[in-house]
């Protein structure tokens, strides 16, 4: 198996695994030809780490990544040389190494990503200089749970105050009986909150300026949805008026101002990371994505995921906040055609201050 299939048979069983348990990741850069990471990067983890619930009956997946300078020999030692520097950082902060198991990657190749095509050979390198890390909890751990999330920062108020003594009952519930296939409840304070009429929230937003003129309505969406002080992991936000030219790739110049405004949310909203995804409509159930006259390949829905990431790129985006995926027709919405020719920002991290 070659190195690029290898990537993506690990993605794909990584993808697998996380609809059957739940995952948190994080990256942690290196220096050019340094195996220790710098207070920055060490910065990140902790503060990612501390945000961490059940930690005690996570398991970790530790993957080594280096550019590809050097000897093959020299490459393999330095990934293996970052994934233990990891694992100890891991060890010392109370992740047992039977949790720990340890995947050696890169091995003087690039561990290429969507959207790493767009990048210059330089920023490529320095994106593969890395270690990613996977925490999961096994599925019948979580299946068990009331409160089936991993990171504190996606509590609600009343499970930020439950999680102060659940998640010590959790650890303690599993810890003494793994098999157990048991639900571990939530006091009952919780239980008649969780069962309460939600209360219509007074939603706040920012204030960001633009160059645009005339200027757009900021009323209305995507950028209403990007310019919320709620906007959450895992939120979709449609950019509904962002338009192609018919089975090509290129934006229509009518959807310029928009995507610039969208642009110049991004550049000031630095707390977002996000992935592009493109999507089609109107296929034969066989092919996996339309045909681009632009490419004269059947790859519309990856193309303009591209095109939209080489533009925000270009207005001041940081590209390694955003990757671009398309997924040809396996997500329609269920309404009329034209719906499923979309493009969509879907948010996978919101970087604490």
């Amino acid at each position: 198996m070659n190195h690029r299939k290898h990537i993506a048979f690990l993605l794909f069983l990584v993808s697998f695994a996380i609809n059957a348990q739940l995952t948190e990741t994080h990256s942690v850069y290196f220096n050019l030809d340094d195996d220790e990471f710098s207070f920055s990067e060490g910065k990140q983890l902790n503060s990612f780490f501390d945000d961490l619930l059940y930690k005690p009956l996570l398991d970790v997946k530790i993957l080594g990544y280096c550019d590809d300078r050097g000897t093959y020999g020299y490459n393999l030692d330095l990934s293996n040389r970052r994934v233990e520097t990891v694992s100890k950082w891991l060890q010392e902060h109370a992740i047992s190494t039977d949790h720990i198991s340890k995947t050696i990657e890169g091995r003087g190749e690039v561990a290429l990503e969507d959207g790493s095509e767009e990048l210059t050979i330089e920023d490529e390198r320095a994106q593969n200089r890395r270690v990613d890390l996977i925490f999961s909890l096994k599925k019948e751990f979580t299946q068990r749970l009331e409160i089936q999330k991993l990171n504190a920062n996606d509590l609600t108020e009343e499970e930020a105050e439950e999680i102060k003594t659940y998640e010590k009952k959790v650890i303690k519930a599993i810890l003494e009986d793994e098999k157990s296939t048991s639900t571990i409840p939530v006091s009952k304070s919780l239980e008649k909150i969780q069962k309460k009429v939600t209360v219509e929230v007074v939603e706040e937003y920012l204030d960001i300026p633009t160059s645009l003129d005339p200027e757009v309505d900021n009323s209305q969406e995507p950028f209403k949805s990007l310019l919320s002080k709620r906007l959450k992991k895992g939120q979709i936000i449609i950019l509904e008026n962002i338009l192609f030219y018919k089975g090509r790739s290129t934006v229509l110049e009518e959807s310029q101002p928009l995507l610039d405004r969208v642009a110049e949310i991004l550049v000031a909203r630095k707390d977002i990371y996000f992935e592009i995804h493109g999507h089609v409509c109107c296929i034969n159930p066989v092919y996996q994505d339309a045909y681009n006259r632009d490419t004269k390949k059947s790859n519309l829905s990856v193309d303009r995921a591209r095109s939209i990431f080489q533009i925000l790129r270009k207005r001041g985006v940081d590209y390694r906040r955003m990757k671009f995926k398309g997924y040809g027709r396996k997500k329609p919405l269920g309404g009329i055609d034209k719906l499923d020719r979309r493009v969509e920002l879907y948010i996978t991290k919101i970087e604490e201050e």
